[in-house]
């Protein structure tokens, strides 16, 4: 072949090419058109995409689909689109919405969809969850086959190292096999459901169906990410900035990303916020609504600034990211760090003075309910919302003091239970950081003396907290006991399905016998039809069996009266070298 033939045989796959690639533009971006078809609210402009994704991509790049069709329903085969999930039976709908996405100012609910109600849009009361294009319908999870010919297309690399990160694989909560267990114990986000049926079968005494079971699943897959919950910003078209749309991308993730980016309370809004109850965000993520947020928040300091990954660390891999923060306090607090390495708390953790006021769950129960329409023997009652004033503290597996909410948690109708009066660490102390969590577990027993629901497992949840840092505790917060015992009085209000909202109290104690959830109390409960006490407040009938063995005191001062001099003058305390300068 010559090169003139070459050059004209190139030239008619390129014009070939972006004739292909326009099937698209020739609706999308022609209004009237798609005013005509009823659908004005889907045009775009390929500039505008351009503009705000930051990418020269073409819609059948990052959408799939067939733009050499010129048929609607032929161009759209294979389409990759956005899912609203129903709160009935969790079922991922594709079809094209009658409305545009709404963007409201609401941190937690950013991004919602409307209907029309009474010729007024309103927001979508049917839809539990908004998930993106590169998640399945059918399971809700990361979809690697269009991650891969998507995002994967262009960004390789980067696509590779994410399939293999902790974030893609769900590496943490994927080991929880059941609530039987022994490598890692039961959890209060639940167990992994997929593939653990026939195991959990075998240990619950009430029936179990694969729907029920595959829908818990899919609660537990919408908070797992794929690359666009990370990097897809879309916002409010804005004319002053070109770059603020529908298809606004960024490079390196918002914090607000980290915690589901306006799409409910999910990603890490609720381990932080909910679980630990002491996340970075607060405000309105935390429950009870309100409770203060991380004085990083304030500073501006995001979670890539603490929390090394690929942004500072090429060589970590592309999403993952490094759980343990600690070494990085030291580049904006350096003399607080070298001091506090030489005074008389240096066994203690940074979080462990500094966090206060933790929110979220109080306690929670796993009996039978109903999810997404589905009976099942696993439904999570988990609004026991209120405040513990200050942490309760703990010795980790090194030695260090950290800062933990205990909180009673069950699991009803087991058959048995393979674990040990005690506390329980998740991983051990060996493994990288990349692999492990610092959080604790103590197993109470297995318990009856119920109407029905016996046989439940009962543990309390000693999760680290490490966000919502802030003023340090008081001196008497821990000291003011002679003998070194803790107590915290907690107050919540239950709010979930199977009951009238109710108040109610207990008390943690910890002292060198043991930890000890006691006092639960509440006003008069007043059940919805079809729920058992049992089911959601275990705790009326079982009063106090949330306990362990173990000593759980301070230390004990052995100087008293030189406590009592510097109590009250920080400043002495820190020249003595008792605390950090």
């Amino acid at each position: 072949m010559t090169s003139v033939a070459i050059v004209f045989s190139l030239l008619f796959i390129a014009v070939t090419a972006v004739q292909a690639a326009n099937g698209c533009r020739d609706c999308h971006e022609n209004q009237s058109k798609m005013n005509a078809l009823g659908y004005g609210h889907f045009s775009v402009i390929q500039k505008e995409v351009e503009a705000q994704s930051h990418m020269p991509a073409t819609c059948n790049e990052c959408h799939l689909g067939n733009p050499a069709e010129s048929d609607k329903a032929a161009a759209h085969k294979g389409l990759a689109r956005l899912l609203v999930v129903s709160k009935k039976g969790l079922t991922a709908f594709t079809s094209a919405r009658a409305y545009p996405l709404k963007y409201g100012t609401n941190q937690v609910n950013r991004i919602y969809t409307v209907v029309n109600k009474d010729r007024k849009t309103v927001k979508d009361s049917s839809v539990a969850a908004i998930s993106w294009h590169d998640k399945s319908s059918d399971t809700l999870s990361q979809d690697f086959n269009v991650m891969k010919k998507t995002c994967g297309a262009c960004h390789e690399k980067e696509f590779e190292e994410f399939s293999r990160s902790t974030m893609a694989t769900n590496g943490k909560q994927s080991q929880y096999k059941g609530w039987t267990d022994k490598k890692r114990g039961p959890h209060n986000c639940g167990p992994w459901f997929d593939g653990n049926f026939e195991t959990m079968q075998q240990n619950t005494a009430l029936p179990m169906s694969p729907e029920s079971h595959r829908i818990n699943q899919k609660v537990c897959n919408t908070c797992h990410v794929g690359c666009l919950d990370c990097h897809f910003n879309p916002q409010k078209n804005n004319t002053a900035d070109r770059s603020k749309g529908a298809h606004s991308f960024t490079k390196t993730p918002p914090s607000e990303s980290c915690y589901g980016n306006g799409r409910a309370s999910i990603c890490h809004a609720g381990p932080e916020d909910r679980r630990r109850g002491a996340g970075y965000f607060g405000g309105s993520f935390s429950f009870p609504e309100g409770n203060a947020p991380d004085v990083h928040l304030k500073a501006k300091v995001g979670c890539l600034d603490c929390h090394e990954s690929s942004k500072s660390n090429p060589v970590i891999g592309h999403a993952m990211v490094k759980r343990q923060a600690r070494d990085s306090c030291q580049r904006c607090h350096a003399e607080a760090v070298r001091s506090h390495a030489t005074s008389r708390h240096r066994n203690h953790s940074c979080e462990a003075c500094h966090i206060r006021n933790v929110a979220g769950y109080q306690g929670t129960y796993w009996g039978p309910g109903t999810i997404a329409g589905a009976a099942t023997p696993y439904f999570k009652f988990k609004a026991y919302y209120g405040f513990m004033s200050e942490p309760i503290l703990i010795r980790d597996q090194k030695g260090r003091w950290i800062p933990v909410k205990p909180f009673p948690m069950a699991a009803m109708n087991q058959k048995a239970s393979p674990y040990e009066p005690g506390l329980h660490w998740r991983y051990p102390a060996g493994l990288p950081d990349l692999q492990r969590t610092d959080d604790a577990w103590a197993y109470a027993g297995l318990f009856g003396g119920m109407p029905e629901n016996n046989k439940a497992m009962l543990w309390i949840q000693m999760d680290k907290l490490s966000h919502k840092l802030g003023k340090s505790r008081s001196c008497d917060s821990c000291h003011a006991s002679p003998e070194g015992t803790q107590l915290q009085k907690v107050s919540w209000e239950y709010s979930d399905p199977g009951a009238f909202p109710f108040n109610g109290s207990h008390e943690v104690f910890a002292n060198n016998s043991g930890l000890f959830i006691r006092k639960m109390q509440s006003e008069k409960i007043e059940l919805e039809p079809g729920y058992a006490l049992s089911a959601l407040a275990p705790w009326v009938y079982l009063k106090d069996k949330w306990q362990v063995r173990g000593d759980f005191s301070l230390p004990p001062l052995a100087d008293r009266k030189a406590y009592e001099s510097v109590r009250k003058a920080p400043d002495s305390a820190q020249k003595s070298g008792i605390i950090h300068r």
